[in-house]
């Protein structure tokens, strides 16, 4: 006879005794005793036993039987570290070691450099911290993390023992901005979630201030669901510079035998009679609002086929021609428009979601200042539909459903855990309330943004709550999308999703929550004949088309001209300023490489310096690439030398102005060096015409003209003046029939 021990993973401190005698297995746990089935502990004992023996990674930087040596992540290694890489992978396959693999290679090459992993949220940066003094050869004080919250940022940014720093990407590109961080000094920067990087987000800007600042930068963006449109798969490989994409899918038979699998159902229900009443009055109401678009000439179709994206065409058009100057009726129009697609949505709260959230968001409209919300909530029917939802007091049909669920499945595994997703937070406080009253240990695990309907909680009670679910003091998690992403969530049974889920990301991270280890479920509710069915089958569709996009999108990777080869293995990397302190906080400039001259001017105020460095910085735009020594300066300014020299020391710490030798030079001008890698957008002469309010006309090399919006533009604001002239990398595009431009830098003025 065998005998295992083996640790009750939802009750510390407890084992129970797996035994095996002459082909036959029992076990000590609730679930064996009362059963007599194959429970959990016995089927971990054979599949370790049947299991070939481990073999681990063995690198002078990886800690002795810590990361599996798996064939498919040492393919992903090999190719990170040969170009910027996008590498995609279904969740719990370790994307996160595969990062450190990387990380560990090049520390190891290249004594001196520094390594630079970024996820989105600081629990995540925290979870990573961990995960990478677990597994790799570095001391506690070799690795920092850097969030919002991180007190003396500019002392873990200078502090020459780290090597490897974790952070969130608003807190490094804020730092960035006020000159703490030398991203030359970093051989690699992580990316994970990079699905996230998108328009302006802070990975797209510190991928691109990276990769024209270091001789040799190197990307490794993580994933498990990039998207399921080519667009926007193709947004994130240009914002990041992505010059191959690596992918694969559970389908592959390499990563099959890591993956015990996740069987996928779904549990159709009928709406509620009392809901169906309210939205039957929610669909008077639309269609009243509709026919007076149709009167107007409008919307020429029957009310049945009016939808959300007709209604947003309509809403594109009147918009394009209230900027041309023909606003009149079209901003009534708009005010219309804007307050039927408000009713929509509370048809979909109805539908999809709680009566909860749907009083919740006509409380909101009630009191909120819009123009749309005012015409809705000054009308009868309104007040009507504000009334039938304050007496509604029936759940929704999925309650009840979800109930079931919990219930066969506990029936079958009565110590494991359950991840119940729900899109509202209002929803999920409601969900979370009533199974605490049929009797289970629920905890809500929602965000900490502020201006959302429902609850909301900090960081450092989301990591209380997941520490009690890990430990088992709760069962059942009820989360919204923030349990989507990274975050290490203990082994689920059971996911269930509230509602379906219609972005192909979100259906491929929720799912991933489960079938991590072992064999899981995961259970969609579905409403019939609701917005349930349409998200129900757009979510498939999407998460299967994944593959193919990712095919189309490899195809249009980047090309990066590194400025520099790769340093030779072995020796120290050749960009870490060794030795150099760190910047200088303000009012202190003993540190600053800009020295102060003998018989400098008393301390200067405030004003004078705010219209030196305009000035200076003015000037400097206007020598463009040629630039401009400290002598040049003062020679065309009446400022005092001391006066100046804080000024350009205020402008280099802002990141709008660098020093190259004994000259100084615009950022802009800089990026549009030849020898760096290829700017955005062509290069422009750009005349100011005419400023209305909201947007610019401008003249574009003196051959045509083009509208330009505030957030299009990224220079000086002082530049954007009647007749004012300057040159720029400028994107030119249509937008409903409009020439637009995009401004990236402004090289010279």
């Amino acid at each position: 006879m065998r005998s295992w021990r083996i640790p009750s993973q939802t009750r510390p401190g407890v084992e129970y005794t797996v035994k095996e005698e002459n082909g036959s297995w029992s076990c000590t746990c609730p679930h064996y005793a009362y059963r007599r089935t194959t429970c959990k502990h016995i089927v971990m004992v054979q599949a370790e036993l049947l299991a070939p023996r481990i073999r681990y990674v063995n690198h002078p930087l990886v800690r002795e039987d810590t990361i599996e040596d798996r064939k498919y992540q040492r393919r992903f290694v090999e190719r990170a570290l040969e170009a910027n890489t996008l590498a995609v992978l279904p969740t719990a396959l370790g994307k996160t070691v595969i990062a450190e693999l990387v990380a560990a290679e090049l520390l190891h090459r290249y004594p001196g450099c520094r390594v630079l992993l970024m996820a989105p949220t600081k629990p995540l940066v925290l979870q990573h911290r961990d995960s990478v003094i677990k597994h790799l050869r570095l001391g506690e004080d070799e690795v920092a993390a850097v969030t919002g919250e991180t007190a003396g940022r500019p002392d873990v940014w200078g502090n020459p023992k780290v090597r490897l720093v974790t952070a969130t990407p608003q807190s490094v590109w804020n730092d960035v901005r006020r000159g703490l961080v030398r991203l030359e000094e970093y051989a690699l920067l992580v990316f994970d979630e990079c699905h996230r990087s998108r328009s302006r987000y802070a990975y797209t800007r510190l991928a691109e201030e990276y990769v024209r600042s270091c001789p040799h930068p190197l990307i490794l963006a993580l994933t498990a669901s990039p998207g399921s449109e080519e667009e926007k798969v193709v947004e994130v490989v240009r914002n990041l510079w992505i010059e191959q994409v690596v992918w694969m899918s559970e389908d592959d038979e390499e990563v099959a035998r890591y993956i015990p699998g996740v069987k996928v159902g779904w549990v159709r229900v009928k709406l509620p009679a009392e809901y169906e009443r309210i939205r039957s009055h929610i669909r008077g109401m639309v269609e009243s609002l509709v026919r007076e678009l149709q009167r107007s000439g409008l919307l020429r179709m029957p009310v049945e086929a009016v939808n959300r994206k007709v209604l947003v065409a309509l809403m594109n058009r009147l918009r394009a021609e209230i900027d041309a100057g023909v606003k009149g009726p079209n901003i009534h129009h708009m005010t219309v428009l804007s307050a039927i697609l408000s009713l929509y949505h509370a048809q979909e709260l109805i539908e999809s979601q709680h009566v909860h959230s749907l009083r919740l968001y006509l409380d909101e409209i009630s009191r909120s200042e819009l123009r749309s919300h005012r015409v809705i909530a000054s009308t009868p029917e309104f007040r009507n539909l504000v009334k039938m939802a304050a007496q509604c007091t029936a759940d929704h049909s999925k309650v009840d459903a979800l109930a079931s669920a919990l219930e066969a499945h506990f029936a079958e595994k009565p110590d494991d855990r359950v991840l119940i997703f729900a899109n509202i937070r209002a929803t999920a406080e409601v969900l979370a309330e009533r199974l605490r009253e049929r009797g289970y240990r629920a905890a809500l695990f929602i965000g900490r943004a502020a201006g959302k309907q429902g609850p909301r909680m900090s960081q450092e009670e989301q990591m209380e709550t997941l520490k009690a679910f890990r430990e088992g003091a709760h069962n059942i998690l009820v989360a919204t999308s923030v349990g989507e992403e990274g975050l290490d969530i203990p082994e689920c049974g059971l996911v269930v999703f509230y509602e379906p889920a219609v972005s192909g990301i979100r259906y491929i991270q929720r799912r991933g929550r489960t079938g991590r280890k072992l064999p899981g479920k995961a259970v969609i509710l579905v409403t019939d004949g609701t917005v349930d069915e349409y998200y129900f089958r757009e979510g498939y569709r999407r998460a299967r088309r994944m593959d193919k996009v990712l095919q189309q999108a490899s195809k249009q990777a980047v090309k990066v001209e590194r400025k520099s080869p790769r340093p030779q293995p072995g020796t120290p990397w050749p960009w870490r300023a060794v030795g150099v302190e760190k910047p200088a906080e303000e009012g202190d400039e003993s540190a600053h490489r800009i020295e102060p001259e003998a018989g400098a001017a008393e301390t200067p105020s405030s004003s004078e310096l705010y219209h030196c460095r305009k000035l200076v910085y003015e000037m400097l735009l206007k020598a463009g690439k040629s630039g401009l020594s400290p002598q040049n300066i003062r020679a065309n300014l009446s400022y005092s030398p001391e006066t100046i020299r804080k000024s350009l020391l205020r402008l280099e710490r802002e990141g709008l102005v660098r020093k190259v030798g004994d000259r100084y030079f615009t950022t802009a001008a800089l990026r549009a060096w030849p020898a760096s890698a290829t700017p955005q957008g062509g290069l422009h002469s750009i005349l100011v015409e005419k400023i209305y309010p909201g947007f610019a006309v401008v003249v574009v090399d003196d051959s045509f003209r083009a509208r330009l919006e505030p957030s299009a533009y990224n220079g000086p604001r002082n530049l954007i003046k009647k007749g004012r002239r300057f040159k720029a990398h400028v994107t030119v595009t249509k937008l409903d029939g409009s020439t637009t431009i995009l401004i990236h830098d402004v090289v010279e003025a």
